[in-house]
Parts: C-alpha cells; sequence; structure tokens
C-alpha cells in the first residue's frame, strides 16, 4: 500500500496554535436586539478581560461548555474541533494566553452591536483582532480572531470626535471574502488568478502552496482531485479606515476532496485532521478548514489580506 500525505498547513496563516489563544463557531447569526445599545470602552476592557479568564479555564479543563459560554460564530466552530483533537490526543492542550496593548474600536450604530479588539500575545507577541458580538441581552461572545501575518499591519482605523469607530455595513468592500475564495480556488488549480488582491503571505503564496499540494497528490496518479474555498454567508464586520477604506472580517470554508484512482492505495491528509477521521483513506477523503480572514479594502487600488486564521474541522471519507 501506498500512503501520500498532502501539505494542509501554512506558516502564512496562524491559527490558535500560533499563539495559543484559542482555536473558533456555529454559522449561527447573533440574535439581534430591537435597539442597539452600544459597549462603552470601560465595559469592552471587561470582556476581554473575562474572555481571557474563562477560555484560560476552557482550555485548562478542555471544556466544550465553558467555550460555548464564552464565544460564537467561527471561533467557537473551530474551538469545539479542537477540543475534539485534544481530547483524542492529536494535539497538546492550549497553554494559558494573555494579551497587552489592547486597543478598542466600538461602533455606536451597528446592529446588533459588536466591537472589534487588537492586542499583542503576552508570550510570542503576535497580534491578534478579535471581534466581540452582543448575543442578545447585552452578552457579549467572541465570534473572529485572525493573526497578522509577517510582514503585514493592521491599518489604522477612522475614529469620530468621540473616540468611536464606524461600522461598514454596505458597498463593494464587503465581498472582500467572496474574492479571496475565488481568489485561492483560482490559485490552487494552478490557474492565473483575477486581480484585484495584493501579492503576499495570505493570497500568492498560499496559494501556490495549495497548487503545488494538489500536483504533488495528483501527480501520483492514485488519487485525483483538489481543494477549493467558498465565502460563507455570515455577518461580515468591518471597519472604516483612515484612508476611507474598510478593514473587513471574513470567513471560508476550503473544502479537500479525493477520490481513489487505483486500487490498493491509500491516503493520509495533513495530520491537522487527525481526530476528526480516520488517519487513513482508501476511497476517498473530504475535509474541510474553516479560514479566517482579515482584508483591508482600500478606496482605490488592491485589497490587502494581513490577518488570517486556520483550522481543520471536519473529516469524512472511506
Amino acid at each position: 500500500m501506498t500512503g501520500i500525505a498532502v501539505l494542509g498547513t501554512f506558516a502564512a496563516g496562524c491559527g490558535s496554535s500560533a499563539a495559543g489563544g484559542h482555536a473558533t463557531g456555529a454559522s449561527t447569526s447573533p440574535s439581534r436586539p430591537a435597539t442597539v445599545t452600544p459597549v462603552t470602552e470601560a465595559q469592552a476592557k471587561t470582556i476581554f478581560a473575562r474572555y481571557q479568564k474563562v477560555n484560560n479555564q476552557a482550555n485548562a479543563q478542555v471544556s466544550d461548555e465553558l467555550l460555548r459560554s464564552n464565544e460564537t460564530g467561527p471561533m467557537l466552530e473551530a474551538d469545539l474541533a479542537g477540543n475534539k483533537r485534544i481530547r483524542g490526543k492529536h494535539e497538546k492542550k492550549i497553554s494559558a494566553f494573555f494579551y497587552r496593548n489592547p486597543q478598542f474600536y466600538i461602533p455606536r450604530t451597528s446592529a446588533p452591536a459588536w466591537f472589534a479588539v487588537t492586542a499583542a500575545e503576552t508570550e510570542s507577541g503576535n497580534t491578534e483582532l478579535l471581534v466581540f458580538v452582543d448575543t442578545g441581552g447585552g452578552s457579549y461572545k467572541a465570534a473572529v480572531g485572525v493573526w497578522l501575518a509577517k510582514g503585514k499591519k493592521f491599518p489604522a482605523i477612522a475614529r469620530n470626535s468621540d473616540g468611536s469607530a464606524t461600522a461598514v455595513t454596505a458597498g463593494d468592500a464587503l465581498g472582500a471574502g467572496g474574492k479571496i475564495s475565488d481568489y485561492l480556488t483560482t490559485a490552487a488549480a494552478g490557474k492565473q488568478p483575477a486581480a484585484g488582491l495584493a501579492p503576499g503571505p495570505l493570497t500568492s503564496k498560499l496559494g501556490k502552496n495549495w497548487a503545488k499540494a494538489v500536483k504533488r497528490t495528483n501527480g501520483g496518479l492514485r488519487w485525483a482531485g483538489g481543494t477549493s474555498w467558498k465565502v460563507r454567508p455570515q455577518p461580515v464586520y468591518a471597519l472604516k479606515t483612515a484612508d476611507g477604506g474598510a478593514l473587513v472580517a471574513s470567513v471560508s470554508i476550503q473544502t479537500l476532496t479525493y477520490t481513489a484512482i487505483r486500487q490498493n492505495v491509500w491516503y493520509q491528509p495533513d495530520s491537522a485532521f487527525f481526530g476528526l477521521g480516520p488517519k487513513r483513506y482508501y476511497n476517498r477523503f473530504s475535509g474541510e478548514r474553516l479560514w479566517e480572514f482579515a482584508t483591508h479594502v482600500p478606496p482605490s487600488g488592491q485589497a490587502d489580506v494581513v490577518a488570517s486564521a486556520s483550522h481543520a474541522t471536519s473529516a469524512t471519507g472511506s
């Protein structure tokens, strides 16, 4: 029998293992309150501190219940998958994490209410952008967490006279996630993606790496298939930037599908899928990775994907 491993995790994107902060939730949208009451910065600081405390407790106990009390959306979905891998001894427990120098960005008019934080993880120094959402009755949970890519920086966020931020709720910028998905799908197929996204670790480099992985698997004439990305239709969180553009947080699902074209062969996916399904597949394999992206969309010119997180969430096959 022949085993073929596929490169599934790239240094271009940092997930929970990059700084140990979290693994990520269900695709249901947060409930929409009848009126919007944004938090004050003092309240946001309290919510952020609680997030660190409860998630550290959840990680120490490998507790799904505690995660559900503290997270929602894509963050929860990925973290629950991470806990499954940890319980199966395929991943180490997440070490305690803390942040320094948090910066808070609080829109005043968005519904449901939400706010964003950028902060450096104390031990690694890596910078994360997190989004916290009011899931009903002023109960905030972390929904998104993306890590700044090497060599990139977050754009300056526009501030109003009262220090608040402005949520971008309409316009072409909100389609950034779809453009990233189309770009990576085309690049992974070995084709030239459409213009519009700046080259970098989360676009040109990531696409080329996946194209090599697909070619490596298909090149053995034992398995055939490929990979594609599709933007997830769920809330997109976007802040107006100082240049008049937007910083957009979006979520995409990457699907890997391979089918055996010879008998008596086996396929081993990237170890990130271990614990979510068997380690070896003999007829077919289908796996999903959840990708969170943060993209700076300027008023003109190419959009720049500056941050990401990637987590394997499912694996099936036979």
